[in-house]
């Protein structure tokens, strides 16, 4: 015998910006149920992993609805909304770009390792110059970046 839906299932919504609505709803509706059994067990893993991709392709859809920004990569919408949250806070932004190549730096095993994709570029001689002036010449200082809450400072 099968279960029978508890109600009928909606016809699609006509425009884009209606089925990013009810994507977000529905993403929110089932987090909602998920918190109240948290921490649950691996299922809870698989259903948490499943939200965070429908909320990944509802950001790629609300990039996608026309008047929106130039499109970007979610990684570059990550470090736009880091970047953002840092000068809203009254943070020297220069200063958490500066720490957060040296962490990335010292968790890859030195500052080359960051530059390794594409290091002749002319961005890379910026960034080169910069985590020089931060962890040394060398990388002599990338000690105190290690790990969260080191002594780099808190990112």
């Amino acid at each position: 015998m099968q279960d029978l839906p508890s109600h009928p299932a909606a016809a699609p919504p006509a425009d884009p910006a209606a089925t990013l609505r009810e994507t977000v709803w529905s993403v929110s509706v089932d987090a909602a149920e998920l918190a109240r059994r948290l921490p649950g067990d691996g299922a809870s893993a698989r259903v948490l992993d499943k939200l965070s991709e429908e909320l990944a392709e509802a950001a790629q859809a609300h990039r996608a609805l026309p008047g929106r920004p130039a499109p970007m990569s979610g990684h570059d919408y990550a470090l736009l909304m880091a970047l953002r949250t840092a000068h809203a806070a009254g943070e020297d932004v220069a200063e958490t770009i500066a720490r957060a190549l040296a962490r990335l730096a010292a968790e890859l095993g030195g500052m080359w390792q960051v530059l390794a994709n594409r290091p002749g570029s002319w961005e890379a001689s910026h960034v080169a110059e910069l985590l020089r002036g931060t962890v040394g010449p060398d990388g002599e200082g990338l000690d105190m970046y290690r790990g969260p809450g080191g002594p780099g400072g808190s990112l």
